[in-house]
């Protein structure tokens, strides 16, 4: 059930302070968990990522104004929520907002009230902006489409990859959508992991739906994040089958059909679409090019990647 509930991380490390936070969001029937450590914030957000986070102006090694920056600029999660905690007796006017970009603040000694009503504020602004999938957190289709076009009109060479997971429906029919929903949520993982190990500003990672994610980057970085992609899913895949189904490589399933069938364990198709050597001009260029693509890319065996690299005279 607690994975229906809005995630705040709290990063506070005043024990006193940060529990009668903790205390009053999970009694308003939130899931609120706390890091004391700024320096481990940021892997926090992506291994458990939060719908919002509260966080302490005065942390030490990190403080909150620098925590703040560093969520903003990441390409994944720089969407989430922000509310900063700020000393007593501070008044707005000492602090210089336009560098410190977060959406609210609570002056401590917290209020109960107060931080209920920011809180539900802050979820319905969010709420109002973002397309967030429920699942994963990541961007929807909304964003997506925005950043598709970003890229378009910019001119510069990207690519855009779409990526399906070969046999998910069947493992859900065995397994169940609970396990189902596991293996969305370690892709998601993965899928990030594998952006954010480029280092790299102009990289967005998204989620269309089900087993449909998408990422952009560069497109001289494509190939890269595509093999890391790859390697990591099939590593991890299949430690989330039975024992039994494992070990002989495939699970009995039902097929779109109704009829019963044996299907491999669980492969990623990925499609590459790139302007590297011609012009993409709209959206649905893009979608036409991705369609076919990721049909050829899913008739091939095992885990795989195909880029598209004709030019304007080879295309058609």
């Amino acid at each position: 059930m607690s994975e229906n509930k809005k995630r705040i991380l709290i990063i506070e490390d005043n024990t006193s302070i940060s529990e009668l936070i903790q205390d009053t969001l999970n009694k308003k029937g939130f899931l609120a968990y706390l890091v004391k450590d700024s320096q481990k914030a940021l892997d926090t957000i992506y291994n458990e990522p939060p719908d919002l986070i509260i966080v302490d102006f005065d942390m030490p090694s990190i403080d909150g104004k620098d925590i703040c920056k560093k969520v903003r600029r990441d390409t994944v999660y720089g969407h989430l929520p922000i509310i900063l905690l700020i000393p007593p007796g501070t008044s707005k006017g000492k602090i210089d907002w336009d560098s410190i970009p977060a959406d609210d603040y609570l002056i401590k000694p917290v209020s109960q009230d107060e931080l209920n009503l920011r809180v539900s504020f802050s979820f319905s602004r969010a709420n109002r902006e973002l397309d967030a999938n429920p699942l994963t957190r990541l961007p929807g289709n909304n964003s997506i489409i925005k950043e598709i076009q970003k890229r378009i009109d910019s001119g510069d060479k990207f690519a855009l990859a779409y990526i399906d997971l070969d046999h998910f429906k069947a493992y859900n029919d065995k397994y169940g959508f609970f396990r189902g929903d596991e293996i969305l949520r370690m892709t998601a993982r993965i899928v990030t992991n594998s952006i954010r190990e480029l280092d790299h500003p102009d990289v967005f990672v998204g989620h269309i739906g089900g087993d449909d994610f998408v990422f952009i980057v560069p497109s001289k970085l494509a190939d890269d994040v595509c093999n890391r992609i790859i390697k990591y899913f099939d590593l991890i895949i299949p430690t989330f089958y039975d024992e039994v189904d494992r070990v002989r490589g495939y699970i009995n399933s039902t097929n779109r059909k109704g009829g019963k069938e044996r299907f491999p364990l669980m492969t990623i198709s990925i499609a590459v679409v790139t302007n590297e050597k011609r012009k993409i001009k709209h959206l649905g260029e893009v979608s036409v090019i991705a369609a076919d693509l990721k049909k050829h890319a899913k008739s091939i065996l095992g885990s795989v990647f195909v880029k598209d690299l004709r030019s304007e005279k080879t295309k058609g």
